[in-house]
């Protein structure tokens, strides 16, 4: 009984792992994607705007808005694999050698499926 538990368990935590790593992952890509679809937008609906000089010089808001969109994917990817690194592998590692001592592992290699 006790070892039937410790299974389950075991497919719980796989299960709300991979969950918990994937919501993080739509999420941090749900951010990049509708900043860079508002800016793609507001090219076609707003050129003015974004064609604003700042200044004397040649630099548009446009060009900032764009610099910034490349600097706010840096900092997703950058967060995203800060997270992978400090918090993801080492609770992965954790949950595979749970399901391993459960005999989950062998299990889900062989494709049955909870």
């Amino acid at each position: 009984m006790n070892e039937n538990l410790d299974y389950q368990q075991s497919i719980q935590a796989f299960k709300k792992f991979v969950s918990f790593r994937n919501k993080i992952a739509l999420w941090l890509s749900a951010i990049v994607l509708v900043c860079y679809y508002a800016f793609v937008v507001s090219i076609g609906l707003f050129p003015d705007v974004l064609g604003y000089h700042l200044g004397p010089s040649f630099i548009t808001l446009g060009i900032i808005v764009g610099i910034f969109l490349i600097i706010l994917c840096i900092v997703v990817t950058g967060l995203y694999t800060f997270f992978a690194n400090q918090y993801f592998d080492k609770k992965q590692e954790e949950i595979l050698q749970s399901l391993e001592q459960s005999g989950a592992l062998e299990d889900l290699k062989n494709g049955k499926k909870y």
